[in-house]
């Protein structure tokens, strides 16, 4: 509970805070003319001046009061006695603090020469005000201590109540409340981080089918793309394999081609002897069948009836027999020519032969191998082959991860739901009873039914406070306005919520007199049965006039800024 505000300057008038209810009025003074205004009056600051203490950030717009030395200093009842934290506006970084009672040994640990860190203190409030363990403060994305005092402390009224400002995410919102109603908070930052993962993964998978990640492809493709690298490197490693170094290739192509120049010269030779040998075959025939067609001359004469003398027809004789023996040894020399071209081609033939092999042999040799840099560039080509089968692996392993991390994701998923529906299950009476008290309250408020319900999606717990004719400025204000008070009622019980509620007067905005009437007496009887503390900014002129007369607002009003008053608040224009 919150005791007593002060400050080391005696422009500003301390406040001293009261169980049960308390107003701090801008109120109209009894001089004052149409020109005085109950705006800013200072009580926007009073609620960042209470966070400001109560570990928040420095408000840039008392940065004039900083350079001036101001410090202000809270009471509160904390861990069985009273705490005093002073906290100076310039170099905050540390308070001031002192107890009493109970308090004044359990703080003990945390203070150094009387002083105690922000980021301790709020451990300390954290731990005080809503049972908050310090290892839960420090989980990232977790629960805040300042969050928390956000929904105690009210500076502005979105029309969700359940967030503190219309930005937050949903998944602070949804970790805080399940705090302030005594769910297991973790469940929602478990299944955030989840269905974060989940989300991630669906938006890498769209970027790879568009193509707009060459990295990531459909593990069908790269299974097909790798198939063909693995045809490739056999290919170069077969290659390499039958590669022989050559000490000399150069030479080894100068002597292939010597033998190509000796194969055409005999091949040339071959075609000389085969066209001879053809011809001297052809003459041979032609001279065995001369002797069967020539014509005797002796039965030429005879047939013409001429008698030849005898030493004609001997010289005849003889000249036949001349002929014969020519062409006996003509036959003899074209067989001679002919078994020798014979001979000739047939060495030739093998010759050839033997300098085809030879020539095949060098060739095959040039085109298996080559000097050491050629190998070194099949090599090469290998190596680059490799990598890219090693990148396609990589990309192949990383599609199957994918697939194995989203079906984790939805497993996990899955188990943290079942847990949470199971705890639900195990919170339904609690929670059923805390969404009646908010219920009746709006019904007394505005005569209309409400319902705050719980349930369990991808993203946790889900809270849902439904309310006919949302949307209008009042009702949205009151909605926010019962469902404080209900965590107020409930945080008795449960010890997650402090026995202190702040509204700024913004809380009152647009609310109809009657149910402004109705929600300041609701707040004043509800703390006053349950022994909690109410506060509340608020401008006079705001204030029903039936309220404004009544003697428990009068009594509660721990406050009064004048419209004349110079400074407002603190008592110093700045």
């Amino acid at each position: 509970m919150l005791l007593r505000l002060s400050s080391n300057r005696a422009e500003f008038k301390p406040i001293t805070f009261t169980p049960g209810f308390n107003a701090v009025v801008a109120e109209r003074a009894p001089d004052s003319t149409d020109q005085d205004s109950r705006n800013a009056r200072g009580k926007s600051t009073l609620l960042a001046i209470l966070n400001f203490v109560l570990g928040g950030t420095f408000d840039k717009k008392m940065q004039l009061l900083a350079d001036d030395g101001w410090e202000f200093t809270l009471e509160l009842q904390l861990f069985g006695g009273t705490l005093s934290a002073t906290r100076a506006l310039a170099a905050g970084k540390k308070l001031h603090v002192t107890a009493t009672g109970d308090a004044k040994a359990f703080i003990a640990p945390y203070l150094a020469e009387g002083q105690i860190t922000v980021e301790e203190w709020k451990e300390l409030l954290g731990l005080g005000l809503f049972r908050l363990e310090p290892s839960e403060e420090k989980v990232t994305g977790g629960i805040s201590v300042r969050t928390l005092l956000s929904y105690v402390i009210r500076t502005e009224a979105p029309k969700d109540p359940l967030k503190i400002v219309t930005v937050q995410s949903a998944t602070s919102s949804r970790e805080h409340i399940a705090f302030l109603l005594d769910l297991d908070w973790t469940v929602v930052l478990d299944l955030a981080n989840v269905d974060r993962g989940l989300q991630q993964l669906k938006t890498i998978t769209a970027a790879a089918r568009d193509g707009l990640v060459t990295t990531l492809r459909p593990e069908s493709d790269l299974a097909l793309e790798r198939a063909a690298l693995l045809n490739e490197v056999e290919e170069w490693e077969g290659r390499i394999e039958g590669f022989r170094i050559l000490e000399d290739p150069n030479s080894l192509v100068q002597r292939a081609d010597e033998l190509t120049a000796q194969i055409s010269v005999l091949r040339d030779e071959a075609v000389v002897d085969g066209r001879m040998r053809s011809l001297y075959v052809s003459s041979l025939t032609d001279d065995t069948d001369a002797p069967a067609t020539a014509v005797d001359v002796e039965v030429l004469f005879a047939a013409a009836g001429a008698v030849l003398a005898d030493g004609f027809v001997r010289q005849m004789r003889d000249v036949a027999a001349f002929h014969a023996s020519l062409l006996k040894n003509r036959r003899a020399f074209l067989h001679s020519e002919i078994d020798s071209l014979d001979d000739r081609i047939a060495v030739r033939k093998a010759e050839l032969s033997r300098l085809d092999e030879q020539r095949a042999g060098m060739l095959h040799t040039l085109d298996a191998g080559g000097a050491l840099d050629e190998l070194n560039a099949l090599r090469n080509e290998l190596a680059t082959v490799q990598a890219h089968l090693a990148a396609v692996d990589l990309q192949i392993e990383q599609a199957r991860e994918l697939v194995t991390t989203r079906e984790d994701l939805k497993l996990q998923q899955s188990t943290l739901r079942k847990g949470a529906s199971e705890q639900l299950a195990g919170s339904r009476q609690k929670l059923d009873h805390v969404g009646a008290q908010f219920s009746q309250k709006m019904h007394r408020l505005y005569g209309k039914d409400a319902a705050l319900t719980v349930e369990v999606d991808n993203a946790g717990y889900k809270f849902t406070v439904t309310v006919p004719g949302s949307g209008s400025s009042g009702v949205d204000r009151m909605k926010l306005f019962c469902f404080d008070l209900t965590l107020l009622e409930e945080g008795a019980a449960s010890a997650r919520h402090p026995d202190f509620l702040v509204h700024d007067s913004v809380v009152f905005d647009g609310v109809d007199p009657r149910q402004l009437a109705n929600a300041l007496r609701f707040a004043q009887e509800m703390v006053q049965t349950t022994g909690g503390q109410y506060i509340c900014t608020i401008n006079s002129n705001d204030i029903p006039p039936d309220v404004l007369e009544e003697p428990w607002f009068k009594g509660g009003i721990v406050r009064s800024i004048l419209d004349t008053e110079v400074g407002g608040l603190l008592g110093r224009e700045f």
